[in-house]
């Protein structure tokens, strides 16, 4: 979403994620989400990749979140730090002093030998005003607990910033977004599709089980019926992450409304042509 779009929206009343969470129709082009950030240029999750998302004109960028050891809402993919950091270890067994003093960068680049992994506050505070945010929950985080745990402290971040209509809540695992709906009924979240979580429920089904507003499916199992049921609901359908011209070309033939990409600098330029 262009940045003069987004600033229009706000001053008209209108909130930008709720333009961003309907069906784009048949003659609109699919939002350009950056996946875990501009993650195909700088280290996935990390303010270097989501500045450059912003700098090359995403719709959206997204990301993960975990909790730390003494109860902080961090942004990184894997339940370890092994792949992405310098240091070893869950996650969850390391305060946020701990992992914000790992390198989270040098494994990608030696130019990003200063990137620290954020917090959510600190990248809400980049996206504000300027790009949507897609937070994805992940599972290992997630309990059976309503109160205290990762989807309730998530919230938390969202509203002390007041950015609840500029993000989309997304997650595998149906208790967060649950648990979500629960806390805040007016919060927009999506579905993540998975075999493995939702069996053979379709998109209608998945959402209503959640009371989602979106759905998000892999681009490799993604197919026509389940555009055109989400698309009779009301609902968008984005998929993930899709990198290569031919299948960018696939799923916009498709009609989805949103594509996840570590490269939304390709998408883009498809998209100009």
């Amino acid at each position: 979403m262009p940045l003069a779009l987004f600033v229009v929206l706000q001053l008209l009343g209108a909130s930008p994620i709720d333009d961003f969470m309907r069906p784009i129709g048949p003659s609109g082009d699919p939002h350009v989400i950056a996946h875990r950030g501009f993650s195909g240029v700088a280290p996935e999750n990390t303010l270097a990749a989501f500045r450059r998302a912003i700098a090359v004109g995403a719709d959206m960028f997204e990301l993960d979140v975990l909790l730390s050891k003494d109860g902080h809402v961090v942004v990184i993919h894997d339940e370890t730090v092994d792949r992405t950091t310098d240091g070893t270890g869950k996650v969850s067994d390391l305060t946020l002093d701990e992992l914000t003093a790992l390198d989270a960068g040098s494994w990608f680049a030696p130019e990003f030998e200063d990137e620290r992994i954020p917090t959510l506050a600190h990248a809400l505070r980049l996206a504000k005003d300027q790009i949507l945010v897609n937070i994805e929950i992940k599972t290992e985080a997630v309990t059976d607990e309503l109160r205290g745990g990762i989807v309730e402290k998530t919230l938390e971040v969202v509203n002390a910033l007041t950015m609840k209509d500029s993000v989309v809540i997304s997650s595998f695992d149906p208790r967060a977004l649950a648990q979500m709906r629960a806390l805040d009924s007016d919060i927009r979240t999506a579905t993540l599709y998975s075999e493995r979580m939702h069996g053979t429920a379709g998109p209608g089904e998945a959402m209503k089980a959640v009371g989602s507003n979106g759905f998000n499916s892999s681009h490799s199992q993604v197919e026509a019926s389940m555009v055109e049921e989400c698309h009779r609901l009301g609902r968008p359908i984005a998929v993930y992450t899709v990198n290569e011209e031919a299948d960018m070309h696939r799923v916009i033939e498709l009609g989805v409304d949103a594509i996840f990409t570590d490269r939304p600098d390709r998408l883009i330029e498809l998209l100009s042509k």
